[in-house]
């Protein structure tokens, strides 16, 4: 952080980024989860009129979804995003033999190992309505804020 312009604290919790007084198209590094270390670089592009109707922190856009939570840190999740079409592969092929010999149960369980697989398919949409939901969850408070899905639990 180039310029802290004194403010001699410590707490990441305690700083508001309008304290750092950032300027448009300026870039600072943000880092998410210590443990996997994701690094974000975040560009300030303009500064908006907050307006007292709308409920903040605020997506107003953005490109692709973010990864699942928890998913091991960034080398784990390109290993696993690289395996996810073999993966689901795999399981539709089994899905289909589970059919043919109209094994149910085996086909019940396959049904269950294929939900995991649709978010990792998914990764190329931006939801910007589900991040703004868990971003107002977040500012409220509300325990489900985490849900990787953005859903009650």
């Amino acid at each position: 952080m180039p310029r802290r312009s004194g403010l001699g604290c410590h707490d990441a919790r305690q700083i508001k980024l309008g304290q750092l007084h950032f300027r448009i198209n300026e870039r600072f590094l943000y880092e998410y989860d210590f443990g996997d270390l994701w690094q974000h670089q975040v560009r300030i592009e303009k500064r908006l009129e907050i307006e007292t109707s709308r409920s903040y922190p605020v997506c107003v856009g953005g490109q692709w979804a973010g990864p699942p939570e928890d998913c091991g840190g960034p080398q784990a999740f390109l290993e696993r995003r690289a395996a996810a079409p073999w993966r689901l592969r795999e399981l539709l092929d089994g899905l289909l033999e589970d059919i043919k010999t109209e094994d149910t149960e085996a086909l019940d369980y396959r049904l269950e190992e294929l939900q995991p697989w649709q978010e990792w398919l998914m990764l190329h949409r931006f939801d910007r309505r589900r991040v703004n939901r868990q971003l107002r969850q977040y500012a409220e408070g509300a325990p489900e804020w985490m849900n990787s899905r953005g859903r009650r639990h």
